[in-house]
């Protein structure tokens, strides 16, 4: 690690941004990273947070608050090496976080983002613009949460990626795998709300619009064409409990010349068949190692913190 001393401005301190900051502090030391701080914390609900202490987030379940800060002026005005993109999902516009990320880019910031909005609707620009000013713009966190997709590939120099398919919705995989025990897509989605997997609106999830912004994602990091508004997305609603005892799944599929997201009948020796509950998993085919997989949690507090926490190792290392 470079010795140089990396402050962090976190922007959203709800269940990613104090997973981060959980995460961090914990690992911190065996990490190596005794030079590196979190110095802000911005948050519509909590304020303006300078220093943060370690108590920091029980102070916050306590009731504390702090003064409020405009997101964009606090950008400006930090001297944070690193922003650190925790907010809302929008994609639509990627609205606020698209203009977070370009601010801190613009001023020379490293940005990393849990938040799929930027990264799938404004990646080109974005990352050209960190290129010029040669910073990282790092969104590991944006696909499978920690567990490894595609920067599997920063193990396998010279390998082409020939396609990528995969699992990567966790709260469709749950509502498909309780279908597959004979109830129907209402009464899944109903179970899968309760249980926090699903939102109010699962609109996001369960008409693959979630999906179809990872395989963007992936297709813009491999240099591929594809996107978002070009992928060809079916959701789940109309997939029959029959059919999911047939082992369909939400697939999520991308090559060269062709990306979509659909529930596809998979056969019963495919490996992602057998992919159940939110579990995610991605299938990486290339011209070296053939089909190469990966398979673990693609969501939740710490997960995603850990996907945030890898690439800040990469932008200190």
């Amino acid at each position: 690690m470079t010795s140089k001393h990396f402050k962090i401005l976190i922007l959203g301190f709800g269940t990613v941004g104090q997973g981060f900051y959980e995460l961090f502090s914990k690992k911190r030391d065996s990490l190596g990273l005794s030079n590196v701080s979190v110095s802000e914390i911005v948050d519509m609900k909590y304020g303006h947070i300078t220093n943060p202490k370690q108590g920091i987030i029980k102070e916050l379940e306590g009731g504390k608050t702090f003064p409020q800060k405009d997101v964009l002026t606090a950008i400006r005005e930090s001297d944070a090496d690193i922003v650190c993109e925790f907010t809302w999902l929008n994609l639509k516009t990627a609205e606020p976080a698209y203009s977070h990320v370009k601010t801190a880019l613009e001023l020379g910031k490293h940005v990393i983002t849990t938040n799929k909005g930027p990264s799938a609707l404004k990646y080109n620009e974005l990352i050209g613009l960190a290129k010029k000013k040669n910073v990282k713009f790092l969104m590991k966190g944006t696909v499978m949460a920690g567990t490894p997709s595609f920067n599997l590939l920063d193990l396998l120099p010279g390998a082409e990626v020939i396609s990528v398919r995969g699992i990567m919705n966790g709260t469709t995989n749950y509502i498909l795998t309780s279908m597959e025990q004979g109830k129907n897509f209402s009464v899944a989605l109903k179970e899968a709300q309760n249980l926090g997997y699903a939102e109010a609106d699962p609109t996001n999830d369960v008409d693959g619009f979630d999906t179809a912004s990872k395989i963007t994602i992936i297709s813009h990091i491999l240099g591929w064409k594809h996107e978002f508004k070009d992928i060809k997305i079916e959701g789940i609603r109309n997939v029959t409990p029959e059919q999911a005892r047939e082992k369909t799944k939400l697939i999520a599929y991308a090559d060269k010349t062709t990306a979509y997201v659909k529930p596809i009948k998979l056969d019963r020796d495919d490996i992602l068949s057998g992919v159940s509950g939110v579990t995610n998993a991605i299938e990486i085919n290339t011209d070296t190692m053939g089909k190469v997989y990966s398979m673990g949690p693609g969501a939740g507090r710490i997960q995603t913190a850990q996907a945030a926490l890898t690439d800040l190792v990469t932008v200190v290392k």
